[in-house]
C-alpha cells in the first residue's frame, strides 16, 4: 500500500469526513506531522491509516471502507502494540491481528456553534506554559482513581488554548485542546478535569466553555472531541455547551498475537 507523505494529498482524503478526522487533521501540523506514519488503500472508495508515533504506544486511526482498511492492516509493518481510535466497522481487521484489550466504547461529538451561549462574563483565566505544574499537580488528583486525563504533554498547552479555576493558588478544574490548528481550523478539546473535591459546582462546564468561545472567536469551524458513552455527566455538561454525538467508535489497546507476527 502506498505511503503517504504529501499534506495536500492526505487532506484531500482526510477531508471526506472531516469530524471523524478532525485529530488526524490536526496532525498535518508541521510539529505533529513528522510523527505520523500515512497509508493510504487507493480506488475509487479509498482509505487511510495513519500511525501515530509521538506516545510510547503509537496510536492507529482509520479511515474509510471496511475492505479497504483491512488491505491496509494486511500490508503495513506495524509494533507490537497499538492504541485504538476507530471505527466499530474496522474492528473486525484489527481483532484478526490483534488481541483487543480496555475497549471502551465512545462518542465523538461535535459542535455546533448555533448552540453555544458564552459565559457572560468568563470567569475562567486563560493558563499559560508557566501554570504548568499546577496543572499536573490537578490531573494527579486523578491517578489514584484512574480518571487522570490520557495524553496530556507540555506542548498541549504551549500550542492550544487552556483555562482553568483555582482555589487559592491551586487549580481545581481545567479544560484545553488535545489538537488546535489554526491553518486547518479545526480542534479537539480534552484534559478537561475537576478535583474531586470540588465536583458539583458546575465548574467543568464553565472552563469548557471558555475554551469553546476562545475557539470559536478564533475562526476555528470544526470543534470536537471525545466522550465515554457510559460518562452520563460529561454528556449532559457537552450536550448544554452546544456539542452533538457524531459517530460512535472505539478506544482500546491492540497487542498483536505472537502467529500473526510469525507470518509477517
Amino acid at each position: 500500500m502506498p505511503r503517504l507523505s504529501d499534506r495536500a494529498g492526505i487532506r484531500r482524503l482526510l477531508s471526506l469526513d472531516r469530524p471523524w478526522a478532525v485529530y488526524a487533521i490536526g496532525d498535518l501540523a508541521p510539529g505533529f506531522f513528522g510523527h505520523c506514519e500515512w497509508h493510504c488503500a487507493p480506488g475509487e472508495a479509498p482509505a487511510l491509516a495513519l500511525i501515530y508515533h509521538a506516545f510510547e504506544t503509537p496510536v492507529l486511526f482509520t479511515l474509510g471502507p471496511p475492505d479497504a482498511v483491512q488491505a491496509i492492516l494486511d500490508e503495513i509493518a506495524d509494533g507490537p502494540r497499538l492504541y485504538l481510535s476507530v471505527r466499530a466497522e474496522h474492528l473486525p481487521a484489527i481483532q484478526a491481528r490483534y488481541r483487543v484489550e480496555h475497549e471502551e466504547a465512545m462518542w465523538r461529538m461535535l459542535l455546533a456553534p448555533a448552540r453555544f451561549t458564552p459565559p457572560s462574563p468568563n470567569p475562567a483565566p486563560r493558563l499559560t506554559p508557566a501554570d504548568l505544574p499546577a496543572l499536573e499537580r490537578l490531573y494527579a488528583d486523578g491517578d489514584p482513581t484512574g480518571e487522570a486525563p490520557g495524553f496530556f504533554t507540555r506542548e498541549m498547552v504551549e500550542s492550544g488554548v487552556f483555562f482553568g479555576m483555582r482555589d487559592g493558588t491551586e487549580l481545581t478544574s481545567a479544560a484545553g485542546t488535545h489538537i488546535l490548528s489554526a491553518e486547518e481550523s479545526v480542534a479537539a478539546i480534552g484534559n478537561v478535569y475537576t478535583r474531586r473535591d470540588h465536583r458539583g459546582r458546575g465548574l467543568a462546564q464553565q472552563v469548557t466553555a471558555a475554551v469553546v468561545a476562545d475557539l470559536l472567536a478564533g475562526g476555528i469551524r470544526t470543534i470536537a472531541l471525545n466522550v465515554g458513552q457510559a460518562n452520563a455527566a460529561a454528556l449532559r455538561v457537552y450536550d448544554r455547551l452546544g456539542f452533538t454525538p457524531y459517530c460512535a467508535f472505539y478506544e482500546g489497546t491492540a497487542t498483536l498475537c505472537p502467529e500473526t507476527g510469525d507470518d509477517r
